[in-house]
């Protein structure tokens, strides 16, 4: 098993976040809940595991065998649900052994990204991308 990276720090492909639970938009997408944001249980059963033991969104990877009824090509399907689940913007998995600073700092991380005009707007296009919103 990779070790998971710290808050903030760039996905290493530990996949502790898609064992621990299925993302809201990847639980949506996949129809194993009824509304966009709610969360099934975990692993995610679109998680792609390399030899190498990274683990990766097979959503992102191969979005047309899962996101079904869109005009849109894979390379922008892919594109916006990497950033609905946040793929570029580092590590956001609290996990048993994270500090209270972890905690802090994924906090700030959220509260930065959520008064970012740039990434509200890329968000709400991705919203309109994978889900119709």
């Amino acid at each position: 098993m990779i070790e998971k990276p710290k808050i903030g720090e760039p996905c290493n492909g530990c996949g502790i976040c898609c064992m621990s639970q299925v993302c809201m938009n990847g639980s949506y997408v996949l129809r194993l809940v009824s509304r966009l944001g709610e969360a099934a249980k975990g692993p995610c059963p679109a998680i792609v595991r390399h030899p190498d033991g990274i683990i990766q969104c097979g959503i992102v990877l191969y979005p047309n065998k899962y996101i079904k009824k869109s005009d849109y090509p894979a390379k922008v399907l892919s594109k916006y649900f990497a950033h609905l689940i946040g793929s570029a913007s580092g590590c956001d998995e609290l996990y048993e052994y994270d500090t209270e600073i972890e905690e802090e700092k994924l906090h700030g991380m959220l509260e930065r990204m959520k008064n970012n005009p740039d990434w509200i707007a890329k968000s709400q296009k991705a919203l309109k991308i994978i889900h119709g919103l």
